[in-house]
């Protein structure tokens, strides 16, 4: 441990992608302290990413999700966490433990994020309409070369079908245009949405195909609120 004029920086026994040990800064609150890592960890990570690029999406989800469940607060790059006096050990912990999840943010491949991102879409649907109303991997019957036109996923409703699509990248917004211009060309009367991992993230002119093709969109699954209420209305009709 090491004092600096009004704070400490203190070595942790752990160590960072870098291999270097990660070091805490802690500084007197009122009726506490404030464990910080001072900008350091999202500045390694920048290191080998484009940080406006890594914390979208699915990935920007798991880093306030890594921050919510450690206690933690990021402040203009500055990840700190205000503790009370008799508290330091669990700030020091807590802000390790955050750090490193965070460092690792960097290992997430794009097909992990795509993974994750399906996964999170189908528990939002599942959280509004339930297992039994819900069908994965849907094959619209009656159409020709069905199992080349994918529905992501069926809601029954007491109307027509709705279809969810979950939109990633470009080449899903290009494809989901795709099969729901060919399910309307077979004539199949239904309601589509889609939701967008972050709709910032597909050109601009795939969206706007997308956006002629389908009934609803949702630019963000962050938007949780937003899919439950479209969906609800569109069972209600």
């Amino acid at each position: 441990m090491v004092q600096r004029a009004s704070d400490f920086a203190i070595s942790l026994p752990i160590v960072g992608r870098d291999g270097d040990h990660l070091t805490a800064y802690v500084s007197t609150q009122t009726g506490g302290w404030r464990v910080s890592d001072m900008g350091a960890t999202l500045m390694r990570l920048s290191y080998e990413n484009d940080l406006s690029k890594l914390l979208t999406g699915a990935r920007k989800k798991l880093f306030l999700s890594v921050l919510q469940e450690s206690g933690l607060t990021e402040d203009d790059g500055e990840i700190f966490i205000d503790v009370p006096a008799d508290a330091l050990s669990k700030g020091l912990f807590s802000l390790g433990q955050g750090a490193t999840r965070v460092e690792d943010l960097g290992l997430w491949t794009r097909t992990r994020v795509e993974s994750t991102f399906n996964d999170d879409l189908k528990a939002v649907l599942l959280d509004v309409v339930g297992q039994d109303d819900l069908v994965e991997g849907y094959e619209v019957p009656g159409i020709s070369n069905s199992e080349n036109y994918p529905v992501d996923f069926y809601i029954k409703t007491p109307g027509l079908p709705l279809y969810v699509f979950g939109v990633q990248n470009r080449d899903k917004a290009r494809l989901t245009t795709i099969i729901l211009q060919h399910l309307a060309a077979q004539t199949q009367k239904f309601n589509s949405m889609v939701v967008y991992s972050d709709v910032d993230e597909i050109p601009k002119l795939d969206a706007k195909r997308l956006m002629n093709a389908t009934n609803d969109s949702v630019a963000s699954i962050a938007d949780r609120d937003v899919i439950a209420a479209k969906i609800v209305h569109r069972m209600a009709a």
